[in-house]
């Protein structure tokens, strides 16, 4: 979870549909943009399940990504870090 004091901080982005979210991670890939398949966190608790993972340096590029490819199930842009044993979630607006 962190590592000495750093913190681990990384976005998701939520689909209501997992062949969008599959589909936003291949397009991700082929960018080069370094991403992840992941389970939404239950803090999250939001659409299909599967949510792509990038880390925060990458947010402005994977929103011009977003935009090219279709995503009408798109639900949200959410940044997430851990205090201790806790996660804790916080929802992205704008950028995309």
């Amino acid at each position: 979870m962190t590592k000495g004091n750093e913190i681990e901080m990384y976005t998701i982005f939520a689909f209501q549909s997992r062949a969008q979210a599959m589909t936003m991670y291949s397009s991700l890939k082929r960018a080069g943009i370094g991403s992840a398949l992941m389970t939404t966190p239950r803090e999250v608790s939001l659409g299909c399940g599967l949510s792509v993972k990038i880390c925060e340096q990458s947010y402005r590029e994977a929103c011009s990504v977003l935009y090219a490819v279709e995503n009408d199930t798109f639900l949200g842009a959410f940044r997430l870090y851990y205090e201790g044993r806790r996660t804790c979630v916080e929802r992205i607006r704008g950028g995309f």
